[in-house]
C-alpha cells in the first residue's frame, strides 16, 4: 500500500527475499489470517496507522526457512505462528520474540486464525470478566471471527450465548454451533427478545463490537452487576455524550470496559503466555477456528470486500 483508499490500493509487488538479522528468523509464509483491522488500515481509519509504503496484516503461520545469528530456540523446518508483524507476504524476516512454535499435526490455517480473535475472546471472558457457569452473554456480530471464538470459549466455560446476526444463513450456523438464542437484528426487536428470553433480567455480559446507535440500548439489556465490554466501532462512534448515557442508565450497578488488543500485545509475557495456552487448546481439539474461505494472496482485495459486506462466517485465510 502506498496510500489509503479502496481495495484498489492493495498492490502485489515482487521483492527480494529478506535476510534474517541478529535475533530474527526467516519464515516462509503458508497461511495469512485477515482481520477487520486490516480493512481499517487500508481505509486510513485505524488508530495506529503505519508509515507508507505499508504491508497490511498481523498474523500468519509458516515454516522457518533460516535462523539468524543468536537464535537458539527455533530451527529450520519448524512450523511457527507469527503475530504482530505485517504479513501479507510470501516471506518474513521477524524477531524471534514474535514467533510461537506450533505443535506437530496442528492445521496451519486454523493456527493463523488464533491470535487476534481468540486472544480478544479469551481476555474478555477470562481476564476482564472471569465469566462463570450459567452466565448469559449477549454477543454482537456473533458469526464473525471474534464472535465464533467467543462462542467456543464461552461454551467451554459453561456460559450461554445470545448471538446477534444479520441474516438467516448466519443464524442457522449459530444455532448449530451451540448458541443458546439467536436474534436477527434486522428483522427482530433485539431489546424485547433479550429481555424476554432472560425473563426480564438482561444479560450478565454484553460484548459490543458495533457501537453506533445500538450502544445506548446495551444499558437497557444489562443485568444488575452486569458488564459491557466495548471492543469495536464497526457501526461508528455512539452519538451524543457517552458519559451522560452512563449516568442515565437505569441499572443500579454495572461496569463498562473497553478492550483493545494492543494493550495485550505490548505486554510480552502476558501475550506469550496467552497464545501458548490457546495453541495448546487448539492442539487438544478443544477449540477450532471457523474458516469461511481460503483465497490466494492476489485476491486480498476480494477478501476485504467480503469482510466489509459481512459475508463471512468466521475467518478468511490468504495463501501466498
Amino acid at each position: 500500500m502506498y496510500k489509503t483508499g479502496g481495495t484498489e490500493v492493495l498492490e502485489l509487488e515482487q521483492m527480494d527475499k529478506p535476510v534474517p538479522k541478529i535475533g530474527q528468523v526467516l519464515v516462509k509464509v503458508k497461511s495469512i489470517s485477515i482481520n477487520f483491522a486490516d480493512v481499517l488500515v487500508r481505509r486510513g481509519h485505524y488508530p495506529y496507522m503505519p508509515d507508507f509504503p505499508a504491508t497490511p496484516g498481523a498474523e500468519c503461520t509458516g515454516y522457518i526457512e533460516r535462523v539468524g545469528p543468536g537464535v537458539k530456540d527455533f530451527t529450520a523446518g519448524q512450523a511457527v505462528l507469527v503475530f504482530g508483524k505485517p504479513c501479507y507476504s510470501s516471506y518474513l524476516a521477524v524477531s524471534q520474540e514474535r514467533v510461537f512454535p506450533i505443535p506437530e499435526g496442528v492445521d496451519l490455517d486454523e493456527a493463523a486464525a488464533l491470535p487476534v480473535t481468540y486472544l480478544t475472546a479469551w481476555h474478555m471472558l477470562h481476564t476482564m470478566r472471569r465469566v462463570r457457569e450459567h452466565e448469559t452473554i449477549l454477543l454482537y456480530a456473533a458469526a464473525g471471527g471474534v464472535g465464533t471464538a467467543v462462542l467456543q470459549l464461552a461454551k467451554l466455560a459453561g456460559a450461554r450465548v445470545i448471538g446477534l446476526t444479520s441474516n438467516e444463513t448466519k443464524a442457522d450456523y449459530l444455532r448449530k454451533a451451540g448458541c443458546w438464542q439467536v436474534i436477527n437484528y434486522k428483522t427482530e426487536n433485539v431489546l424485547s427478545r433479550v429481555m424476554d428470553v432472560t425473563h426480564g433480567l438482561g444479560a450478565d455480559l454484553i460484548l459490543d463490537s458495533v457501537g453506533g446507535e445500538s450502544f445506548k440500548d446495551n444499558f437497557r439489556m444489562l443485568n444488575t452487576l452486569g458488564q459491557i465490554i466495548w471492543l469495536g466501532i464497526s457501526g461508528g462512534m455512539p452519538r451524543g455524550n457517552i458519559l451522560k448515557t452512563f449516568a442515565r442508565n437505569p441499572a443500579p450497578s454495572y461496569t463498562v470496559s473497553v478492550f483493545h488488543l494492543f494493550s495485550i500485545i505490548q505486554n510480552r509475557p502476558l501475550l506469550r503466555r496467552s497464545l501458548q495456552n490457546l495453541i495448546q487448546l487448539l492442539a487438544e481439539g478443544k477449540i477450532k477456528p471457523v474458516i469461511h474461505e481460503r483465497l490466494p494472496l492476489l485476491e486480498a482485495g476480494r477478501a476485504h470486500d467480503m469482510l466489509e459486506q459481512q459475508q463471512n462466517i468466521g475467518k478468511i485465510i490468504l495463501h501466498p
